[in-house]
């Protein structure tokens, strides 16, 4: 049954990701054509700002989850009822306290530029961006409980539908009259229509949201909540400032041309990073009902086949990012004017393999609860990230700031994430695993340098060029894999998957 959930809710996910990718490239083409590179740094710059102030959320979401596995599987309908409640009144909270301290940031917000574009409405744009960050918590904490039943697919659904009306009313707006305000006014429009969407739908299915609560939430859970939260503010100040802080940085010590360059690169891996990371945000709930009802000796081995599975997606998305992004921005998207160097585009890819290769562990470790452990860990990181970025911008500029990243990760939770879902989670060594880690680092360079090596013999520019480095790039990374990997228990175990659906099929 978990493995019946957790496919459906991939395919549903995986869907609606070519849907935000396609939506994504479609609204930022049109700004940039419609009006300049400067408005696409002005999004970068406000949504790290608006990042940043989401620190008001605290991680609780995160633990309000976890809490319901039990209740859910139990199904304990008063602490449920009670539990969803307490998770209204926080999000809405959240949303109140970021609208107000955002809009009274607004005086300020030109501190962060190093150059003021010639935008006159600037600050109008800002505190549009700050009131669509706002009201995304309301009307959205049902969504959070369809998906620890795991039936993410209905929210999936749900918020791709509303994406494909969003973004065509934006492009017909932004097109017809040029107008950047009414642009974004849609946008926190249709936000809101998602949101309350989503509620109807999961009052509809699941009876127990409509009932009031009649009792508080029982200690036992209010402490276990009170405690991960606490250990999760430690994360989100981590996160916050290892992935929020760049576009600052660059914005203040490079320029905003920089910051929409940089931004056009970040949504190619971003929307690769975030189509991955649906398989584990779909598997997550199944993960948490694992770690409830089976043996650790269990959770070990379906921990390697997701690691494996982890590496397999970030290996061969990588390759293809390195050898691709930059022929894509220069010959499909906006031309030569939008690229960074090939330096500054490999230390983006090794960026984005060490953070996805998180991805197996965070979620396990986080169905286990176990966000206490590791607390100190995000402030060391973030300290480390901070520091080695504002020292190596003046010195590498946009290189240095992504650098920085890649140090904070590599001295922190790479090792440390592991370590702690082994000796809490597990309660044994994690050599094994970094073992496999290490393994799995070495075959990506390999497959990533043939890969390249492969693509540099390919000559010329145009879309016909284009398609050819995609065949080399997609398919060299896989045979490779497939290759090295064939008689893996790992592999025999998807391959066997595979075969299955494919004879229902």
């Amino acid at each position: 049954m978990r493995l019946e959930n957790s496919a459906r809710n991939v395919k549903a996910a995986w869907i609606l990701q070519l849907v935000h990718i396609l939506g994504q490239f479609i609204s930022r083409t049109a700004v940039i054509r419609v009006l300049t590179i400067e408005y696409v740094g002005l999004s970068g710059l406000f949504s790290n700002v608006l990042t940043m102030l989401s620190l008001a959320e605290l991680g609780i979401g995160e633990a309000i989850i976890f809490s319901m596995y039990g209740p859910i599987a139990r199904d304990e309908r008063e602490n449920i009822s009670a539990i969803m409640a307490f998770y209204r009144k926080v999000y809405i909270g959240v949303g109140i306290f970021i609208m107000a301290a955002g809009l009274a940031l607004t005086p300020w917000i030109g501190y962060f530029i190093k150059d003021m574009p010639d935008i006159p409405e600037i600050y109008w744009i800002y505190a549009l961006y700050v009131i669509n960050s706002s009201v995304s918590y309301f009307f959205s904490y049902k969504a959070a409980f369809v998906t620890a039943n795991q039936n993410n697919a209905l929210v999936v659904i749900n918020n791709g539908l509303w994406e494909i009306a969003m973004v065509a009313v934006q492009v017909i707006i932004l097109v017809t009259t040029r107008n950047y305000i009414g642009y974004m006014l849609i946008g926190i429009a249709f936000v809101l229509i998602r949101n309350i969407s989503i509620s109807m739908l999961a009052d509809r299915k699941y009876p127990v949201l409509r009932e009031k609560a009649m009792i508080r939430i029982p200690g036992e859970i209010f402490g276990q909540i009170k405690k991960n939260t606490g250990a999760m503010v430690f994360h989100k100040i981590g996160t916050i400032v290892v992935f929020a802080t760049d576009n600052l940085i660059l914005s203040k010590f490079v320029g905003l041309v920089s910051v929409g360059i940089y931004t056009n690169y970040y949504t190619i891996t971003n929307a690769v990073t975030v189509f991955i990371n649906k398989f584990f945000q779909a598997i997550s709930a199944s993960v948490g009902n694992l770690a409830v009802n089976e043996s650790v000796e269990r959770q070990e081995k379906t921990f390697f086949k997701v690691l494996f599975i982890n590496f397999w997606m970030y290996a061969f998305s990588c390759c293809c990012l390195m050898n691709l992004m930059s022929p894509f921005i220069n010959d499909i998207w906006l031309g030569e004017g939008y690229l960074f160097g090939k330096w500054i585009v490999l230390l983006i890819v090794l960026k984005t393999y060490i953070t996805g290769m998180r991805s197996a562990t965070q979620t396990f470790k986080n169905a286990k609860g176990l966000y206490w452990q590791n607390k100190y860990m995000p402030i060391y990181e973030s300290l480390i990230n901070l520091i080695a970025s504002l020292i190596l911008v003046n010195y590498m500029g946009v290189a240095g700031v992504i650098l920085g990243t890649i140090i904070s990760s590599l001295a922190t939770c790479v090792w440390v994430e592991p370590h702690v879902l082994y000796k809490y989670g597990f309660d044994k060594s994690a050599r094994g695993f970094a073992a496999r880690y290490i393994q799995y680092f070495v075959v990506f360079l390999l497959i990533m340098a043939a890969t390249h090596g492969c693509n540099v013999l390919i000559d010329g520019n145009g879309i016909g060029i284009f398609i050819l480095r995609c065949i080399v790039s997609a398919g060299l990374p896989n045979i490779m894999l497939l290759l090295i990997y064939w008689r893996t228990e790992e592999f025999r175990y998807f391959y066997g998957l595979i075969m299955r659906k494919l004879g229902k099929i």
